[in-house]
């Protein structure tokens, strides 16, 4: 057998990164296995996605490249703007890996391989294999669409969800491969993406725990950037009583839980094989959820429920990490950096990546974890939204309104208090600018704030429904 290591690359939809039971915050999430992944691994704690949206995190994954320099800054129908020989699993099959993904890529056109030699998609193939059982066109057959946030329980059984799906479909993989050639898998599960539609077993085990309620803010309410006041009333999120929101929590955990013993079954099966040591092993998430918190669910915002991710690798076969296992790395590292640190490890990585990509490779990281790294963040959104970090202040600007905010997190993690106003921050403000300013030149700087929203402007955003009625699909049918 090669002696290159395989890798298996899982991802979660949504997922905040103080959702792993390892994290011991405020949300009682049951994650075992992904927690002894950390204990065999290395967590990095201050891991962002530079654009949390779906397709433009997912991009980066296979690109290496920020979204502001691959210009994928929204949801759409976006190729992947790489030729398919240089994304990551393309490099990986051109060095003899056997390349697989199994489950949600976001792709388009959906087909579109971008490098893979064998894919099965969700939702594409799932939902087609599940017309042919009894339960078809029960996919989101419940009534909720793929972004609602009222708590349901899945329309199917749990050996028909689109989570066992994902980890059988992987294991098939595992068991047709050719053995004598090193593996790529990427393993991607569309939950804890909402609707939060868990099967009723998983919710009960949550059942007797308290669930901890969302934080606010204190510049949340009157004179809050415009973006989350338009965003409060489109989604319709004013409207969530506190019972309905603490039941969709306990759902999103309930999914977490789901995926994580699901993952079990695929820990087994690498194990059974003899894989387990020679395989490294990556689990990340594409951006997080805001899950209430200042009044906020969904994603697309630089607070870190939404940008904030879990990042955790386990080495395998000779490959040596800087940091031993159960270390935590605190350096700031950023989606991007998955793909040099995937290509070195497999000894295909180019010397001009790191001129024409923003990624790093997570080995620097650990071989200096106090070291000190800038991350920027950019995402299309009425207007633009903008951020920098270097794990211990948060600057964000919001175009729409000129409006900026600042976080200390080393002492205020849970961005509750916005320093922006404060006078003694105007030089660290002016840091901030001038860094956004180099990077995205077009972007004035901050000079006022405009009024909340008239009566006419909040009907206006009352009448949107982006996420509503997009229930049940059949054939393979769109999100």
């Amino acid at each position: 057998m090669s002696r290159k290591p395989n890798i298996l690359l899982i991802t979660t939809d949504q997922q905040r990164a103080d959702c792993l039971g390892i994290e011991k915050s405020a949300h009682p999430v049951m994650t075992p296995h992904l927690d002894q992944l950390a204990d065999e691994g290395v967590r990095f704690s201050r891991a962002y996605s530079d654009c949390p949206l779906c397709i433009p995190s997912r991009t980066t994954i296979m690109t290496g490249k920020a979204a502001y320099e691959h210009g994928v800054d929204t949801n759409g129908e976006f190729r992947i703007p790489e030729e398919r020989e240089h994304t990551l699993p393309g490099r990986l099959t051109s060095i003899g890996y056997q390349t697989h993904a199994a489950g949600k890529m976001h792709f388009y056109p959906p087909r579109n391989r971008n490098g893979f030699e064998r894919m099965r998609l969700l939702p594409e193939d799932y939902v087609n294999d599940l017309e042919r059982t009894e339960y078809k066109g029960m996919y989101r057959g419940h009534g909720l669409g793929g972004n609602e946030v009222y708590p349901v329980f899945s329309a199917v059984p749990i050996q028909h969800t689109s989570t066992h799906w994902t980890v059988s479909e992987s294991i098939d993989f595992l068991r047709q491969r050719d053995g004598e050639s090193p593996f790529f898998m990427w393993t991607s599960f569309e939950a804890p993406h909402p609707p939060f539609d868990p099967p009723e077993q998983f919710v009960s085990l949550y059942r007797d725990l308290p669930i901890s309620k969302p934080l606010a803010g204190a510049w949340t309410g009157e004179g809050e950037p415009e973006w989350v006041h338009h965003r409060r009333l489109s989604r319709k999120l004013d409207r969530l009583n506190d019972e309905v929101i603490l039941a969709a929590r306990k759902h999103y955990y309930a999914m977490i839980t789901h995926i994580d013993y699901e993952l079990g079954r695929l820990f087994g099966e690498l194990k059974q094989q003899g894989l387990w040591d020679n395989t490294i092993i990556v689990f990340a998430s594409d951006h997080g959820e805001m899950l209430g918190d200042h009044g906020l669910f969904h994603k697309s915002c630089f607070y870190d429920p939404s940008a904030r991710v879990p990042l955790i690798i386990k080495p395998g076969g000779d490959v040596k990490l800087p940091l031993g296992p159960g270390s935590v790395c605190d350096r700031p590292v950023m989606l991007a950096d998955l793909y040099p640190t995937l290509t070195q490890l497999a000894g295909c990585s180019v010397e001009t990546d790191r001129d024409q990509r923003a990624g790093r490779s997570l080995i620097e990281a650990m071989k200096d974890p106090n070291g000190e790294r800038v991350l920027l963040g950019y995402i299309q959104d009425e207007g633009g939204l903008y951020m920098s970090t270097d794990g211990k202040w948060k600057y964000v600007y919001y175009a729409q309104d000129a409006r900026e905010q600042l976080f200390h997190l080393e002492s205020d993690p849970y961005e509750m208090q916005d320093l922006a106003p404060e006078p003694e921050h105007a030089e660290r403000l002016a840091h901030y600018r001038s860094l956004l300013s180099e990077r995205f030149p077009d972007t004035a700087a901050a000079e006022g704030r405009k009024g909340q929203s008239s009566e006419d402007d909040e009907r206006k955003h009352r009448q949107k429904n982006p996420f509503a009625w997009r229930g049940p699909i059949r054939y393979g049918g769109h999100w």
